[in-house]
């Protein structure tokens, strides 16, 4: 799973040729720690999208920057904009759902 920070942030999701999910989350976040082995599960399945993990606590500026009001939040980035979001936690069915919709 890509751990994306400041540093990567423009070369791994914004310049990426494939959609970039992005799962922002944080350590002390309860649904955070439930959604985590679901996202990690499904990664397994949707090869033609890239999944990464950002860590709102130490990368602030980054969620500010995508207005990451609550967490968990998915943000699916295509070409290097955002083309949805997902809030919440969700189970593994209704998120790889969710995820279907989308691409």
């Amino acid at each position: 799973m890509q751990e994306i920070n400041k540093t990567n942030f423009e070369k791994e999701v914004l310049k990426s040729k494939k959609p970039v999910l992005v799962d922002f989350w944080a350590e002390w976040c309860g649904p955070c720690k439930m959604m985590g082995p679901v996202f990690e599960k499904i990664s397994k399945e949707f090869t033609d999208i890239k999944f990464a993990k950002l860590d709102v606590q130490k990368n602030q500026e980054l969620a500010q920057t995508n207005n990451v009001m609550g967490i968990p939040c998915l943000i699916l980035f295509v070409n290097g904009k955002e083309k949805d979001r997902i809030i919440g936690y969700h189970p593994e069915e209704q998120l790889k759902q969710k995820i279907k919709e989308l691409i």
